[in-house]
């Protein structure tokens, strides 16, 4: 049907191309920024962004092994080659180095598959974070300390909070 007036939001599963097609076919009052919701899927994009507009991210290292190549600046420009170097309590991607504890994120925003590896004489290990199933969000592996290599991800400081969860949402 044909509408004067369009608002779309995307979610995983949600056709977001048609609404960018529909808009460019039928010339609604577009109320949200249909191509702005596009790049938000990329965790990377959003970080280049953040720093584009000044505001602060923590220090951090994109590994991308699908070519996509930084606009943002300092540690996280990822214009070299995707050089991944491990070593006890820290990694060091394209000569940046980042000390354990770090996050380790997808870049994939629909992928909450976060984990955050401590360092040696914390008594190392990782804890992998999720979507909430029934009371529990995280689970902990004393066993692995080795980062994933099966795609492109982003990697950054931990940053410490005294133990308050603290939850950040993108909205455009």
């Amino acid at each position: 049907p044909v509408c004067d007036v369009l608002i779309a939001f995307y979610s995983n599963g949600y056709p977001l191309h048609k609404a960018r097609k529909y808009a460019a076919l039928n010339n609604p009052l577009v109320l949200n920024d249909l191509e702005m919701q596009e790049d938000m899927k990329d965790r990377r994009k959003v970080y280049d962004l953040l720093q584009q507009c000044g505001i602060d991210v923590p220090k951090h290292v994109f590994l991308s092994l699908d070519g996509y190549v930084s606009t943002g600046i300092g540690a996280g420009d990822g214009k070299n080659k995707n050089e991944l170097e491990e070593h006890d309590d820290h990694i060091e991607i394209n000569g940046v180095q980042i000390h354990k504890p770090f996050v380790e994120k997808p870049i994939d925003a629909d992928d909450h598959n976060i984990a955050i590896y401590y360092p040696s004489s914390a008594g190392g290990g990782c804890k992998k974070l999720f979507r909430k199933i029934g009371n529990r969000s995280s689970e902990f592996y004393p066993d692995i300390n080795q980062v994933r290599q099966d795609g492109s991800y982003i990697y950054e400081e931990f940053v410490e909070t005294q133990g308050t969860d603290v939850k950040m949402y993108t909205v455009g």
